[in-house]
């Protein structure tokens, strides 16, 4: 069958495949060689009146409790997704994953049809907050056709104007846009999807006065928008191809209004360039054994532009380049499991051209990434919990040079490894129903232990995420 069949399928044709003991796997297709393709560890069909038995887990507590409330239920399709799945299998390029590839590339929107998803956060901000909270929908319009949208999830490089100088003092410091929007849209024919994601974020302040009988105005703006244009292709019944495309501009600007004066502090560019790429290619079909490459580019560019009296002639110029791609596999194991992995490479470069306002001077940061590993394996414990572990592990070769003014040129070099404290990461997913809820595990769970026993709290959870699929 083609997309149009995908985006078609419902539950009774799932238990239908269960019940002829098809392995969905992957994401997206559905005769029995499609389907081992797109959808196995994510698509689950739960047989009418299933019986889970009681499971004595005291470190899990919250599992235990959640899963009682399962019992005895007709079960729908859960898709689990989002960044905890993801980084829980070792931040790995190497899987597929609703909530990641839909953010990726909107072309996914039209696989992934009346599902809600997002992440319930993770650092602590105060003791009732969460920071990295976001939630999205995407609906299925036509046969052809879906839309949807994410709100609050921080997809530009603002941020990168806080370490220039010019901008941090006291008055003219602006604040990061608030609350960004994405849209998604989608069209799919036989084989062949195009989805289209434009992003906004915008915050302003303004503050007046009439001090002395004189009036003093001062303005402050921020904002990013852009989008995302995507493609999905399938070259035959099992291997596909996607694309994608990110352009975002973002700005800020501040003024000061006095008697006989105005003075302007803005950023000048800030382009932020993306370009991605990556491909399933079936290998070995008796293991359902896929080659997964894949390669990204990035660019951003801006410099500070002042107009105002003393201003300096003079001003920084920023830049920063990053080129990496690498090549792994996935493959189904166990019942409902997935093995996902391989090597990555990549050129990383920082750039600041007239350091501290004085011309000719330049720093240059530079990474060269090789090898980079990422690894992840994600089974089932019982139909509705799922185990999943992930390494990820990473050398670096950087290098820093500095020209000033005179010629001098100093350059140092180092030989670095990535955060030691991210490399092995492990997860839990629950389903029940239509419903999941993925955590990767917080480290100080293995340390410390949960102290059921005790009453102590503990983090069973650092990252958390959530989906709903009602189609």
């Amino acid at each position: 069958m083609n997309f149009k069949d995908v985006l078609q399928i419902n539950r009774k044709e799932k238990t239908a495949l269960k019940k002829e003991k098809i392995a969905l796997s992957g994401r997206g297709s559905i005769t029995p060689q499609e389907t081992e393709f797109f959808l196995k560890p994510y698509l689950k069909t739960k047989r009418k009146g299933k019986k889970m038995k009681s499971i004595q887990l005291l470190s899990l507590l919250l599992v235990l409790l959640m899963a009682s409330f399962s019992s005895a239920q007709d079960y729908g399709t859960a898709i689990p997704s989002g960044t905890a799945r993801w980084e829980a299998l070792g931040y790995n390029p190497f899987i597929t994953d609703a909530a990641i590839d839909m953010n990726n590339n909107p072309a996914w929107t039209a696989l992934y049809r009346n599902y809600a998803f997002g992440d319930i956060g993770r650092n602590a901000i105060t003791y009732y907050q969460l920071s990295g909270q976001y939630g999205a929908v995407n609906f299925g319009i036509t046969k052809e056709i879906s839309l949807g949208m994410v709100l609050n999830k921080r997809e530009d490089m603002w941020n990168d104007f806080i370490g220039d100088p010019t901008f941090t003092s006291v008055w003219v410091a602006g604040k990061e846009p608030i609350v960004p929007f994405k849209a998604l849209f989608s069209y799919a024919t036989n084989n062949f999807s195009i989805g289209v994601a434009p992003y906004f974020t915008y915050w302003d302040a303004k503050l007046d006065s009439t001090a002395g009988g004189n009036a003093y105005s001062m303005k402050w703006s921020a904002y990013s928008f852009g989008g995302t244009v995507g493609v999905l292709a399938r070259l035959d019944k099992n291997d596909w191809i996607e694309g994608a495309v990110d352009v975002k501009l973002n700005k800020w600007k501040y003024e000061a209004t006095a008697p006989g004066s105005t003075s302007t502090y803005e950023s000048n560019g800030g382009l932020e360039l993306g370009v991605g790429g990556r491909g399933f290619f079936q290998v070995y079909k008796k293991w359902n054994l896929s080659l997964v490459p894949y390669v990204g580019f990035q660019y951003y560019g801006w410099d500070p532009k002042i107009t105002a009296t003393g201003a300096p002639t003079v001003l920084p110029k920023y830049s920063q380049i990053d080129i990496h791609g690498g090549i792994g596999i996935n493959m189904p194991i166990l019942d409902d499991g997935l093995l996902a992995g391989g090597i990555s490479g990549g050129y990383y470069e920082y750039k600041i051209d007239n350091v501290g306002n004085v011309s000719g001077t330049t720093d240059k940061l530079s990474a060269i990434t090789l090898p980079q590993f990422n690894l992840g394996i994600e089974w089932a414990f019982t139909d509705w919990l799922a185990g999943r572990l992930g390494y990820s592990r990473a050398v670096y070769i950087g290098r820093g040079k500095e020209t000033t003014t005179t010629g001098l040129t100093m350059t140092a070099r180092e030989t670095m490894a990535s955060d030691p404290d991210q490399t092995i990461t492990a997860g839990l997913g629950l389903q029940f129903g239509r419903f999941a809820f993925d955590g990767m595990i917080g480290e100080r769970l293995f340390k410390e232990g949960p102290y059921v026993l005790g009453g102590k709290t503990n983090d069973l959870y650092g990252v958390i995420s959530a989906s709903y699929n009602f189609r």
